[in-house]
């Protein structure tokens, strides 16, 4: 219910937002126009000239609050966080706006316009934030798109506290039209009728433990007869990190649990940058990578690409593909099984390793080993971000809570590639990986990327 309408509410807000921007965009115009002419070597443009941009603008814009789940937790608090976020998003999308004139050779697009845009946008976020919550509040008060709550309370402390957790959220929930109008004990269920008959009602929320369900099963089917909703929470399976969802199998209704993602649209989102980053990556990194498959014929006999199998989603086997870095008859693939496996693997590596090629030391220190990874990505064995990929031999060693990292889709990069690569123990990297999947966003894997370009450039913690 709640996080129903906060999607929906999300979705007024970016369009609001974004014809906040749109205004930002035609007052930077016009304040160019004014300065313009006091500044040397400015040249003045009708606003046709510019008004294309307003698409590129609203859909970079519109697609980076989608990206920063803004507004999806309306409460008051929330407004100064917004703030900051709001300051990052409109920095990342001047940057692409730059990255689209770029593109199409834009020259007569100017800077002093852009900077006028960037400080005006800033500020139309804020305002249209701001002005959004205060609609949202007196649209509410005045009943528009109001539902009424009853909140079914059960008898022992668990539930009792659990309830108290649900009321506050409720409560707190003014923004979304949320309105408690009763709270009711679980054994008073004549009472809860009795209420719902002579009242207005549009939702039951039912806080139970499992073991009550069937105590309830009479009522739940009168409040169906009465077409009101009922909603009974899952906090009676105490999960540590499952995410909920409900479906149907068939006609059966079903409730899910999971640990990795299952959000369709924002992993189609991920599958579709993913392909649009491999590809990219392919064109950029095609000379460079002919350059050095012949230098390392030139520095070794044997062949250009390493391939080994390794461990996908839940389990799947896939040949894992990278340059060649050891001289031809190495145990590359134990040498790969300690540095990725070992519980302190730089310790165990060696610093002067003979087996490594000349041009070995290179690939290896500027991570460009790792470009044939993008065919993978492209074949839809790896992801861009994701957990680094395991051996057969290392996911037998696992415990229950380490198998949890192949869950989800494995990457060339992750949060511990970021956080000092090699330097990081075991323990450490797989801690790293299951924070990585318990809080996966696409604006979580925007920030690793950026982050992995200083890394990669560096060396961080390169072997």
């Amino acid at each position: 219910m709640l996080s129903q309408r906060s999607k929906i509410l999300a979705q007024y807000f970016y369009i609001f937002s974004v014809i906040f921007v749109c205004g930002a965009f035609f007052l930077a115009f016009i304040t160019y126009n004014l300065i313009t002419p006091f500044v040397i070597g400015h040249k003045l443009y009708s606003v046709s000239y510019y008004l294309w941009l307003l698409l590129p603008i609203t859909a970079i814009f519109y697609f980076m609050l989608f990206l920063f789940r803004m507004y999806l937790n309306l409460s008051a608090e929330s407004f100064k966080s917004d703030i900051i976020k709001l300051f990052e998003i409109t920095v990342i999308s001047v940057f692409l706006i730059y990255a689209v004139l770029f593109m199409f050779k834009v020259t007569y697009v100017s800077r002093l316009f852009i900077g006028y845009f960037s400080v005006y946008s800033f500020l139309s976020l804020i305002i249209a934030d701001y002005t959004g919550r205060k609609l949202a509040v007196k649209l509410k008060r005045r009943g528009y798109s109001v539902r009424n709550i009853v909140l079914v309370k059960g008898d022992d402390l668990s539930s009792q506290r659990g309830a108290g957790g649900i009321k506050d959220l409720l409560v707190s929930s003014e923004y979304l039209g949320i309105k408690l109008v009763k709270e009711i004990n679980k054994k008073d269920q004549n009472g809860l009728i009795d209420y719902v008959a002579n009242n207005p009602v549009d939702e039951v929320i039912f806080d139970i433990k499992g073991d009550e369900i069937a105590d309830i099963k009479e009522v739940t089917l009168l409040l169906e007869e009465k077409g009101i909703t009922v909603k009974i929470p899952t906090n009676f399976i105490p999960f540590k990190y499952s995410k909920v969802s409900f479906e149907k199998v068939g006609d059966f209704p079903v409730i899910s649990f999971y640990t990795s993602p299952e959000d369709d649209i924002r992993l189609f989102a991920k599958r579709l940058i993913d392909i649009a980053g491999s590809v990219s990556a392919v064109i950029i990194f095609l000379l460079p990578a002919l350059i050095i498959g012949i230098l390392i014929k030139i520095d070794s006999k044997g062949s250009v690409l390493y391939k080994s199998k390794r461990i996908g989603k839940n389990g799947r086997i896939f040949t894992f593909y990278k340059f060649r870095t050891m001289y031809s008859g190495s145990d590359e693939l134990r040498e790969e099984l300690i540095k990725d496996f070992s519980k302190d693997g730089i310790e165990i590596k060696l610093k002067n390793d003979p087996r490594i090629t000349k041009i070995g030391k290179i690939l290896r220190k500027t991570s460009l080993d790792e470009i044939p990874q993008f065919y993978n990505v492209l074949r839809g064995d790896m992801s861009l971000v994701g957990p680094r990929p395991p051996m057969p031999d290392e996911v037998k060693k696992y415990s229950i809570k380490q198998r949890r990292r192949i869950s989800m889709k494995p990457g060339i990069t992750c949060l511990w590639q970021i956080s000092g690569r090699s330097m990081l123990s075991f323990e450490d990297r797989v801690e790293l990986d299951l924070k990585y999947i318990d809080n996966w966003s696409l604006k979580l894997d925007f920030i690793i990327l950026l982050k992995t370009i200083p890394a990669v450039l560096f060396a961080k913690g390169a072997l």
